[in-house]
């Protein structure tokens, strides 16, 4: 967080963003780190003995069990730092936006925002031109897409079909405020951040 306020000095952004819950396996986080926010009052939720799912599912995890009567419709869960790291993180960040389907999960990284876009609905997204784009797309998660359809291309997609060893959507662009999309598969969005 300090790095995103670098005229502020680093320990009053700490403590002004300070995390309610951490949760994980506790293997990646430094001793001083988690004795610092446990002194502010964060919760630390020790999950070393599960091996079997990722420190993101496991804060998805929280995150909906929490407040179980929560509308979860308006709910988005931003994971800031989800992508260019190792690359079996990142795609075990993907399996979880994939396993929690219901819920809108976007990962963010220095510079792309991904979020799933389920076969269920047909999907209007609304473009921030200022931060976002113009280079962007879609790639067919889980299993081959027989038709898909966007609007707000430069290389529209017409009851395309998409598949991994075939034709997937990338370094496409976005002409302007609004894409729409519809696809008989589970897509993954991904869409450039502009630097600042």
């Amino acid at each position: 967080m300090p790095l995103l306020f670098p005229l502020e000095d680093a320990s009053d952004v700490r403590c002004r963003y300070k995390p309610d819950v951490i949760k994980g396996d506790m293997d990646s986080i430094r001793t001083e780190v988690l004795d610092f926010y446990m002194s502010l009052g964060t919760k630390i939720i020790d999950k070393s003995h599960d091996q079997d799912t990722t420190d993101l599912h496991k804060c998805v995890t929280y995150i909906r069990d929490v407040a179980p009567n929560l509308d979860k419709s308006n709910l988005c869960i931003l994971v800031a730092g989800a992508l260019g790291g190792r690359f079996d993180h990142e795609m075990g960040n993907l399996n979880v936006i994939c396993r929690f389907s219901s819920l809108r999960i976007v990962l963010l990284s220095d510079d792309s925002l991904i979020h799933l876009l389920p076969r269920t609905h047909r999907h209007e997204i609304h473009i921030q031109t200022s931060v976002e784009g113009p280079h962007c797309g879609l790639i067919p998660l889980g299993m081959p897409s027989r038709s898909s359809t966007t609007t707000g291309l430069q290389w529209d997609l017409n009851n395309t079909e998409m598949r991994f060893g075939g034709l997937i959507s990338t370094s496409n662009i976005v002409t302007g405020d609004k894409v729409t999309v519809q696809s008989d598969s589970d897509l993954l969005w991904t869409i450039s951040i502009k630097k600042l």
